[in-house]
């Protein structure tokens, strides 16, 4: 049964199966979710909805502007859509300070942290599972489905978030982004 803890044990799974390439890892987690129930990958993608939504952080944005050499809105939510593919640890200790991204136990040379087919796992998952194409299926689904309150605030209160996880920053000030990730700063700017 999908929960948080199936959410990120499938996508660990996916990840070290993959052998840390996108891709693969984007195909393993695919076929490993279409074997779950329809309702289980509706879940999966709200959980992953809510993990998405509570990493729109001021911080952890500039993270991205200096990891991607800039980062427009569309960018940011596929470096979410990485960050959260990295797995748990990643994803949690990202959201206390995004300067420990720096510490993860990823290639630095793959030019671009995003991870844009992320956002679309359980569509697909979905429509493998129930065999259509109409991506409109999946949305009318994932729009009616709704988590038990208790489990969504089980998933929300589980974030530790630093205290200037918000922290205002200006892409134009150099010196703004060199304060307030400076690990980030040095190796990537």
């Amino acid at each position: 049964m999908m929960d948080k803890n199936e959410f990120w044990e499938l996508i660990q799974r996916s990840y070290r199966e993959g052998n840390w390439e996108t891709d693969k890892e984007m195909e393993i987690l695919i076929n490993k979710l279409s074997n779950y129930s329809p309702e289980d990958i509706l879940k999966f993608g709200k959980i992953y909805d809510i993990y998405a939504e509570e990493s729109y952080k001021n911080k952890l944005w500039a993270a991205a502007y200096i990891m991607n050499g800039g980062c427009s809105d569309d960018c940011f939510d596929y470096f979410r859509g990485w960050l959260i593919s990295q797995g748990k640890e990643p994803y949690f200790n990202a959201m206390i300070n995004p300067d420990f991204i720096i510490d993860f136990d990823i290639p630095y040379d793959v030019g671009y942290f995003e991870n844009e087919q992320m956002l679309s796992v359980a569509l697909e998952a979905f429509n493998k599972k129930t065999g259509t194409d109409d991506i409109n299926v999946y949305f009318e689904k994932i729009e009616d489905f709704e988590l038990d309150s208790d489990e969504l605030t089980d998933i929300i209160d589980e974030i530790s978030f630093g205290e200037d996880i918000d922290a205002d920053w200006d892409e134009d000030d150099e010196e703004s982004l060199k304060k307030l990730l400076p690990k980030l700063y040095e190796q990537y700017w």
